[in-house]
């Protein structure tokens, strides 16, 4: 639902013509400039993004570097559950994050919060310079690293679930869903999209090979008919040579001796351009085999990315029932993601899935303690111990097995 791109200062006068509207030729051809009446700006102070943007740089301190990410953009788009609902609604919705990213990066910061109207979903562009405030030289800075974190990013979409629940009573279901959670089929669809991208580039790569090697067979042929010809010219001379002048011979036999190297070179030009031919005639049998495997794996993987879809579908209804009965008859609204993360780990170690890697294990004893440290947890205490214990064994039986192989490769 929410996006976020980090942009240098040289990009920022190309959003601000895309956020304002401030061409009718756009390249973006979603864009319907008949509802563009309909778009919203939630900054009312009268001036524009790119006087704002400039104003805000010239109170911090920022690196005169073109690299820097001195702009930050966040794109967050109305939930398939509020398309429905009445404009005035939507408008309360996209009020209320802004509001939101106010209080969590500073409203004085804000170059620009304009509402989208005029494009497939409604959305929301808020742009932000990242400004901290660095304690060593008592001065405000931008630095998009420090504002930007990875805890920040983690807890963003729950937070801003939680404002928004609390801001708007029509507005209930959330923004989270099986793509904030970690569910391991949606990592898995994202190995299998990454696979499928790289055989479809591969695949393109093998048709190019393909289209080359039928271009240089194709100007062998040219070259084996312009040796044919030649020959045939070469006769038609020789032929001349019986044509005379009163019994005198017309051409001099230098000439002819010019013409017999010309020959016997252009036939060993036709003798490299046929083997040239037969190499590309068989690396091109080749090069389609392959092509015939990828596809087949090609299509393998897309049987599978298919089945794995439906099987993220239903997960989905599954996750949905799980979360309604949640809410409707236990009064949880959300579960903390160190809730989540120690959850998967207890449903590892009940169904004895043990991983054989210490870095994984060493991750799993993390993510227990940290819940097991959290006052506000809903994993009952004595769960969590069992469950700590029980990965510290784990661990001690890993280390043991290295060293044991290690010093049988030492003996």
């Amino acid at each position: 639902m929410a996006h976020l791109k980090k942009n240098t200062r040289g990009s920022v006068p190309g959003l601000a013509v895309h956020f304002e509207r401030k061409t009718d030729h756009h390249t973006n051809k979603e864009i319907d400039v008949a509802k563009t009446y309909l778009n919203q700006d939630l900054m009312t102070d009268g001036s524009d993004m790119l006087s704002r943007f400039n104003e805000r740089l010239n109170d911090v301190y920022c690196m005169k570097r073109d690299d820097v990410k001195a702009l930050a953009t966040w794109i967050v788009t109305l939930p398939e559950e509020l398309s429905e609902v009445p404009y005035e609604q939507q408008s309360a919705f996209f009020e209320a994050t802004k509001q939101f990213l106010d209080d969590r990066y500073g409203q004085e910061n804000a170059v620009a919060a304009v509402v989208h109207y005029d494009e497939t979903t409604p959305h929301l562009h808020y742009a932000f310079v990242p400004v901290v405030f660095d304690a060593k030289k008592e001065r405000y800075k931008v630095s998009a690293k420090e504002v930007l974190t990875r805890h920040d990013l983690q807890t963003f979409h729950d937070d801003l679930d939680q404002e928004l629940k609390q801001a708007l009573p029509f507005y209930e279901q959330g923004i989270l869903n099986h793509k904030t959670l970690p569910f391991e089929n949606v990592a898995e669809i994202k190995k299998y999209n990454d696979q499928f991208k790289a055989l479809k580039e591969e695949l393109a790569n093998v048709e190019e090979n393909i289209s080359a090697k039928k271009a240089l067979l194709k100007v062998t042929n040219e070259a084996l008919t312009e040796v044919d010809l030649a020959e045939k010219q070469i006769d038609d001379f020789k032929q001349a040579l019986s044509k005379n002048l009163f019994g005198k011979t017309v051409i001099k036999p230098d000439d002819l001796d010019r013409f017999k190297t010309v020959l016997a070179n252009m036939k060993k030009a036709q003798l490299q351009s046929q083997r040239n031919a037969e190499q590309t005639s068989h690396e091109l049998s080749k090069v389609k085999e392959q092509l015939t495997n990828i596809k087949a794996d090609h299509q393998k993987l897309k049987e599978a990315h298919q089945q794995l879809q439906d099987s993220q579908q239903e997960s989905q209804k599954i996750d949905y029932a799980m979360r309604d009965m949640l809410k409707s008859d236990y009064g949880v609204n959300s579960i903390k993601q160190s809730d989540v993360e120690a959850r998967a780990v207890l449903y590892k170690l009940d169904h004895h899935e043990l991983t054989k890697n210490k870095t994984e294990a060493t991750s799993w004893l993390n993510a227990l303690i940290t819940a097991r440290h959290d006052r506000e947890t809903k994993i009952d205490h004595k769960r969590l111990d069992w469950g700590i214990d029980q990965v510290k064994a784990l661990i001690n039986r890993l280390v043991e097995l290295a060293r044991d192989l290690f010093k049988g490769m030492t003996r």
